[in-house]
């Protein structure tokens, strides 16, 4: 192992992790006007996505909008979040974080990109792996808790054949878009707000608040959306433990992406992005939720993040992440 690894406490090596962020241009009105265009590249890349996939449908059914205005008079979002490429373009939205970060970087702190990725500059893919196996298993293993919290699990729209042919593709929109949000919230916002900020009450309160906020279901009761950001919470928090124990962001990344596989592609309860799963779930939406179901959904949630988390950190081989001593 490279020597720069032998750091035998987690906050010596996120303090190294934190250092690279020192090595370029770090002063406040910087990280403000990065994040000004990591928001712009998004917003307007996700509206080209947007743009496109309509355009698609369009053609796919055969008519031919008169003008650039005219594919959005043609086709409503409602019909576009129904149809079977919503979760590509929703996923690979949110992959263009990574674009957005790296001219962040590159531009308004003038510093390497591959300093967000780890104290070595690079992604341990070992780690990776390892983090994303065993989140599935754990997942895997306690999830089906929820069939005692609701029996209500049916079989997804989509045929096993067409499962199997479009899962390449969304294991690859899966990966760019759960290491994309790693990549802005665990890579760029710890590690510029704890160089520039010394209490963790802002650079990984900040973060951490950003990121579990941006999970709320408008339209869900607010028991539903209360259990849903606890386990967002959780996740988030336990994403930023592997980062600090780690100096790498490979670990938070599987982690991220092994819970994405089970919510996108395994048992769904998002609504829009339910056509990618083989089973779904009463959507989070559905007003019959009770207070315990919620109550029970959340702590189910929590206790596969907390098991998946205590696997990977812990002392004894063989789960334990290969890069810790």
């Amino acid at each position: 192992m490279d020597s720069r690894l032998d750091i035998p406490m987690r906050e010596s090596r996120f303090a190294a992790y934190v250092d690279a962020a020192r090595n370029g241009k770090n002063t406040l009105w910087r990280i403000v006007l990065a994040v000004a265009i990591i928001a712009i590249v998004w917003f307007g890349i996700s509206f080209a996505f947007i743009y496109a996939a309509e355009a698609f449908i369009l053609v796919r059914e055969g008519i031919r909008p008169g003008s650039f205005a005219g594919v959005f008079d043609l086709v409503d979002l409602t019909e576009l979040t129904a149809d079977r490429i919503w979760p590509f373009v929703v996923l690979l939205s949110i992959a263009s974080l990574w674009l957005a970060v790296w001219l962040a970087v590159k531009i308004v702190h003038r510093r390497p990109f591959r300093g967000l990725l780890g104290i070595e500059r690079r992604l341990y893919w070992s780690d990776f792996a390892r983090s994303t196996l065993v989140a599935l298993v754990v997942g895997s293993v306690l999830g089906p808790i929820s069939l005692l919290i609701d029996p209500t699990i049916v079989r997804g729209s989509v045929s096993l054949s067409g499962w199997l042919a479009a899962a390449p593709l969304l294991l690859i929109s899966l990966f760019l878009q759960s290491s994309a949000e790693e990549v802005l919230f665990r890579g760029y916002l710890h590690q510029v707000l704890a160089a520039r900020f010394a209490t963790p009450l802002i650079w990984l309160g900040l973060p951490t608040v950003l990121f579990t906020l941006g999970h709320w279901q408008s339209g869900a009761s607010t028991a539903m959306n209360l259990a849903g950001l606890f386990i967002i919470l959780g996740l988030s928090l336990s994403m930023t433990c592997l980062l600090m124990a780690s100096g790498n962001l490979a670990a938070a990344m599987g982690a991220h992406f092994a819970n994405n596989i089970g919510a996108v592609m395994l048992f769904s309860y998002e609504p829009g992005l339910d056509s990618a799963a083989l089973f779904m779930g009463r959507s989070v939406l559905d007003p019959n939720w009770t207070v315990s179901q919620a109550i029970m959904f959340g702590l189910t949630g929590v206790l596969i993040v907390g098991v998946t988390q205590v696997l990977l950190l812990h002392r004894a081989p063989p789960l334990r992440l290969r890069s810790l001593p």
